[in-house]
């Protein structure tokens, strides 16, 4: 199980890894000093915790992912990122999920991590740190010049 659990970490953060067009995109909100919540996944568990919002379907791109950062709510992808398919979208998960974050972005995104089971990346919009969370995992990112 925990085996199963540091693999699905892993996933995600590979999809967000240093070259990716999803990592493009995270690190064009976070230079533009906005903030995000952004849900990998657009399957039936991701659309019974989202509220109004508007349905987009449209192929992803880092410029499009940082232009919709722009309006409040969270944006929906695709399970492999290739697609948009939600954006302004309101997170209600389960209040009663645990959550160890302080700020609302944050704290919404481990919600939806945890009861749903599917990525969640977030910009903070003040300290400009991409996190990603995966069921009751966390992982926060280098910056791409710390790393190299």
């Amino acid at each position: 199980m925990i085996a199963k659990r540091k693999q699905e970490l892993w996933d995600a953060l590979s999809a967000v890894s240093p070259g990716t067009q999803l990592r493009e995109g995270l690190d064009r909100i976070s230079k533009a000093r906005m903030g995000a919540l952004i849900v990998v996944g657009d399957g039936p568990e991701v659309l019974n915790v989202c509220s109004g919002g508007f349905l987009l379907d449209a192929a992803f791109t880092p410029q499009r992912l940082s232009e919709l950062a722009k309006m409040d709510g969270a944006i929906i992808l695709s399970s492999d990122s290739s697609r948009i398919a939600r954006a302004n979208v309101h997170m209600v998960p389960n209040p009663n999920v645990p959550t160890t974050e302080t700020g609302t972005r944050h704290r919404t995104a481990e919600r939806v991590a945890r009861s749903v089971g599917v990525p969640v990346a977030t910009v903070s919009e003040d300290m400009a740190v991409l996190t990603v969370y995966r069921g009751d995992e966390k992982y926060q990112l280098e910056s791409i010049p710390n790393i190299l």
